[in-house]
């Protein structure tokens, strides 16, 4: 059931608290957002986001899709879900319609789908759903189920096996069912309309679209278990960093080409911030679990370490792994790479060197979270409260000269470079 509503956003800062000037508004759901990343409208007049809960947190009752206005935080409509929580960021069809992933934990009742996929019209009604986890696997349930649309508006999202559906709702081709655990992470696709998808027990494997059969596969190493997106280098490089904190850069035939081990540089982390590729081919990414800290790394195209940011302002009382980086990064038609990240702060560096230009303080932490970058200027991006930021920026867009200039590549969350 779709609601149509009027209400306007609220600021996020009570009456006794500073508001930055940046934010610009905030708007406040009913539930938590852990999982999902905003994604723009076609012409980016409207804010598209989900609500969930984190693994370790009680299912919400009152989760939902939600569109608001991208100028004002004005909500437009809410799509109803109850207890499924969006489990993916959403993504934004060719036609303007939306696709999202909607997962519920008590699966077993035989009353709710453990996943569906759903689409919906623009303006929030219902156009079909699909279940894309027949099965009753989760034995590990970390990480994202974000669907991939590609050019011809097919939909690749994976959950109980990676699944490809038509724009009609209709099965195109599924892989890797059953699969010995649910598979939590987000397909791209290439220039060349290759799909890759790579996770735990999935060796990074290049797909064809039109049926799924495999083109070629390449493990990566031992125990690599990915949780994050790919990126596509301009030279059709895939850019993929595992959990056990090793980023791998394989060619478009599979060869790996060259592999960073942060544990190389003295950080043992794990890392699930999918990467961003700059238009000189300098790679962004975050760390998680960091010890002895949680950092954001710059790398060069051949593996190297370019710069290490790591943060030197935390309050004494907070460990340095309270600095953990989910969320992955924008890059601004300004040059500064944008991420938001766990203590609740959206961070823009200098990508030369590494030094914020300026730091904005949300309610409460940034999980996967992942920043979207209006051409006005905006930076979309929500915290564990709920609330949904808009943040004045000096950009006019994400980075075109960029090769993959955030998660899953355009505001839309599409997953693949739309020419």
């Amino acid at each position: 059931m779709l609601l149509l509503l009027t209400g306007c956003h609220q600021q996020v800062n009570g009456p006794d608290e500073k508001q930055d000037e940046r934010i610009l508004w905030a708007f406040a759901a009913e539930s938590e957002i852990y999982y999902s990343s905003p994604a723009l409208s076609l012409n980016e007049e409207t804010v598209y986001f989900g609500t969930s809960s984190g693994a370790m947190q009680n299912q919400a009752a009152n989760n939902a899709l939600y569109a608001v206005t991208a100028a004002t935080g004005k909500i437009l409509w809410k799509f109803p879900l109850g207890i499924p929580e969006v489990r993916s960021s959403p993504a934004v069809c060719p036609d303007g319609s939306i696709a999202f992933v909607a997962s519920a934990r008590n699966f077993g009742t035989g009353e709710i789908p453990r996943d569906l996929l759903y689409k919906l019209s623009a303006d929030g009604q219902l156009q079909w759903t699909f279940n894309i986890n027949p099965g009753s696997q989760a034995t590990v349930d970390v990480g994202q189920s974000a669907p991939t649309v590609g050019p011809d508006g097919a939909i690749y999202a994976a959950a109980g096996g990676l699944y490809a559906i038509n724009p009609d709702g209709a099965l195109k081709w599924k892989r890797f069912h059953p699969p010995a655990e649910d598979i939590r992470n987000a397909p791209v696709i290439g220039k060349d309309g290759i799909l890759y998808f790579v996770y735990h027990n999935i060796p990074l494997t290049a797909l064809d679209p039109t049926d799924g059969h495999t083109l070629w596969s390449r493990e990566l190493g031992v125990n690599d278990h990915v949780l994050a997106s790919p990126a596509i280098a301009a030279n059709g490089t895939i850019i993929v960093a595992t959990n056990p904190g090793v980023v791998y850069a394989v060619s478009s035939i599979g060869e790996i080409l060259w592999s960073f081990d942060a544990a190389s540089i003295g950080y043992t982390c794990t890392l699930r911030s999918s990467p961003a590729i700059d238009e000189d081919g300098t790679i962004y990414l975050g760390t998680n679990a960091g010890s002895p800290a949680s950092v954001f790394l710059a790398l060069n195209p051949d593996g190297t370490v370019k710069w290490i940011f790591e943060p030197t302002d935390l309050p004494s009382e907070v460990p340095s792994s309270h600095f953990d980086i989910y969320s992955s990064p924008a890059i601004g038609s300004d040059g500064l790479v944008y991420f938001g990240q766990e203590f609740g702060r959206v961070y823009g560096l200098h990508p030369r060197n590494g030094e914020i230009e300026w730091m904005v303080e949300t309610k409460s932490g940034i999980t996967w979270s992942s920043p979207a970058l209006s051409r006005a200027g905006t930076l979309f991006i929500s915290d564990l409260s709920g609330r949904l930021y808009a943040i004045k920026t000096s950009c006019q867009g994400l980075k075109t000269q960029a090769t993959w200039p955030k998660f899953k590549y355009n505001n839309q969350n599409c997953g693949y470079k739309r020419q």
